[in-house]
């Protein structure tokens, strides 16, 4: 991987622009979980093998837990701009200082930013990231690189349900076929 591709994954994930959709949130959710479950049962066999290993293992296990905290407030914020909120609405989960209650508004808040879909189409805080062309279609980005031009790799809305183009051989879609009959 070469350093361009590096700097721009690191943006993406270390930046609070832009929006992000409910499944690649859940699933930067999930692993910051697991990987905090591995780094954390690390430190646990460590604190129980040596002292040493303990002192050794404690800055680089706080500077992940750091690390871990900074991504997914990124992350969260960028879910929010994906339901067109602000950032700031974030500070909902200092709710959880509240006694007895604030569990609950907490959980109500995280099941809000898991579940609902965001806004469609672009908003104040950019493209949606379902559609970035906004152009009313949705791609399916394999479908799409194998195709000869645009108008093979659209995905078409019919009534309720949407259909994607599926590329021929000699580099024709369905849906033109579907054209040329009607």
């Amino acid at each position: 991987m070469n350093r361009d591709t590096t700097n721009g994954k690191l943006k993406e994930y270390f930046s609070y622009e832009g929006r992000l959709n409910r499944k690649p949130y859940f699933l930067r959710y999930l692993g910051v979980i697991i990987l905090s479950f591995i780094v954390g049962m690390i430190w646990g066999i460590a604190l129980n093998v040596s002292d040493l290993l303990t002192i050794l293992f404690t800055l680089p296990i706080i500077v992940f837990w750091l690390a871990g905290v900074v991504f997914m407030l990124f992350q969260s914020i960028k879910r929010l701009h994906d339901l067109n909120k602000s950032g700031w609405y974030l500070l909902i989960r200092l709710a959880s200082f509240i006694p007895f209650i604030g569990f609950f508004i907490v959980l109500a808040f995280d099941l809000y930013l898991f579940l609902v879909k965001g806004t469609e189409g672009p908003n104040q805080f950019g493209p949606d990231p379902l559609n970035p062309n906004g152009d009313g279609y949705i791609y399916d980005t394999e479908v799409y690189e194998r195709a000869e031009n645009v108008y093979d790799a659209e995905v078409y809305e019919s009534d309720e349900a949407v259909y994607d183009a599926e590329i021929h051989e000699n580099g024709e879609s369905f849906y033109d076929e579907e054209k040329r009959e009607n």
